[in-house]
């Protein structure tokens, strides 16, 4: 069911996206991302297509400037209020607020002309009533020291740099592919023994393997398996609610049920990638490059998809990628000159992690290659002539 729509949000996109209309552009990308890890309709379990397309409708009016700012001032439309019949209006005016006793400034009063002065007239005197003497004090002491700690702040010396005190911080090599990404998405997933038809959803704790101690008769901890880690479940032990699984050749293993998805090894990659998405990329961002060079590209998005075109050389190298929108156009400019083959992917949810799309992905080699400069132009549409389809994993490889 959608949101309820309010005046600050007249058809619900905010609520439907979790966020408030005051939320910057990263938030509305950001709750949008996570909104389709969970509703997409190729997720398993928590597909909805229905949520889905309206997740999607929010994301793009609030995604885009122009669309947001249009949504914004319909809702600052203020309604304009109800004219007031004359009878009315005068019984309003007739009861306006006039300043009462309480109000009138009775801290200040003449003593009368008796008590002295020039003028015949007492001097006004100030009162604060309710104020205890104590309170004059701290808040005295108070401006005091604040005064000394300003006063010596300014008085004192800059300090002096020492040119000869050396660093003491060890020099740090830099991250491989491998770490850098288990620092960005956590450590990779991981595929135990057997045919999976279970994967790790992600929590906050890890998912714990554990094994049978048969002289004890109890289970104790074994090892710990990343999120959207492939297994084999064999059995179900509805008594404790663990699923045993296959782990090597000399002994079976036991996961809380609750942990585990049902899902093959597909769909253990595609739960990790929608997951570890990433910012959405911007139309016509440069995803990859090697290589600098004068040639330049002109290319053009005919599928009603986004789309993500890269370039490989001889070797299988990619030299550059592109990601665009449904209908957009792309330069790809600062080419080294050489022939390339084209390659394009088809999807929804670009992953940052995977180097894919996580949803609907649809992957294509051209026929023809270009050469740089020469050939400058590239036509992508959904059909299937003049393009051989390739595998995912071909199409990731960097």
């Amino acid at each position: 069911m959608p949101p309820s729509p309010t005046r600050l949000d007249p058809d619900g996109y905010y609520a439907c996206l979790g966020i408030e209309p005051a939320a910057s552009r990263a938030t509305v990308v950001s709750a949008f991302r996570a909104k389709a890890r969970l509703l997409h309709p190729d997720v398993p379990v928590t597909g909805d297509s229905e949520a889905f397309v309206a997740v999607k409708r929010a994301y793009d009016v609030l995604s885009n400037p122009d669309l947001r700012n249009a949504y914004d001032r319909k809702a600052r439309v203020i309604p304009q209020p109800p004219v007031m019949e004359p009878e009315v209006a005068a019984a309003v005016r007739r009861t306006a607020y006039r300043p009462s006793a309480f109000f009138r400034p009775a801290a200040f009063r003449p003593t009368g002309a008796s008590s002295g002065g020039a003028d015949g007239m007492s001097a006004r005197r100030l009162v604060f009533p309710g104020v205890p003497l104590g309170v004059w004090v701290a808040l005295g002491v108070f401006l005091c020291l604040s005064l000394y700690e300003a006063g010596s702040h300014l008085l004192s010396p800059l300090p002096v740099n020492n040119a000869g005190i050396r660093p003491n911080a060890q020099s740090v090599a830099p991250l491989s592919q491998a770490d850098h990404l288990a620092v960005l998405y956590g450590p990779a997933p991981v595929r135990l023994a057997g045919t999976p038809n279970f994967y790790v959803v992600p929590a906050g704790t890890p998912a714990v393997i554990w094994r049978l101690d048969p002289e004890r008769n109890v289970l104790v901890p074994l090892a710990q398996l990343p999120p959207f880690s492939a297994v084999q479940a064999v059995r179900i032990i509805r008594q404790s609610g663990m699923l045993e699984v296959l782990v090597d050749g000399q002994a079976n293993g036991f996961i809380s049920a609750a942990r585990l998805a049902p899902g093959d090894l597909s769909a253990a990659r595609n739960a990790y990638c929608g997951y570890n998405s990433g910012p959405a990329p911007t139309d016509a961002e440069v995803l990859e490059r090697s290589g600098h060079g004068n040639g330049m590209v002109h290319i053009d998005n005919r599928a009603v998809q986004p789309v993500v075109l890269k370039l490989r050389d001889a070797a299988g190298a990619v030299i550059a990628s592109v990601f665009l929108n449904p209908g957009s156009h792309a330069d790809l400019g600062d080419l080294p000159a050489g022939t390339y083959r084209p390659e394009f992917a088809i999807g929804e949810l670009w992953s940052r992690a995977c180097n894919a799309f996580a949803a609907g992905m649809r992957a294509r080699r051209m026929q023809a290659s270009i050469t740089v400069p020469g050939s400058d132009r590239i036509e992508i549409a959904a059909a299937a002539d003049k393009t051989t389809e390739i595998s995912d994993q071909a199409f990731a490889k960097e």
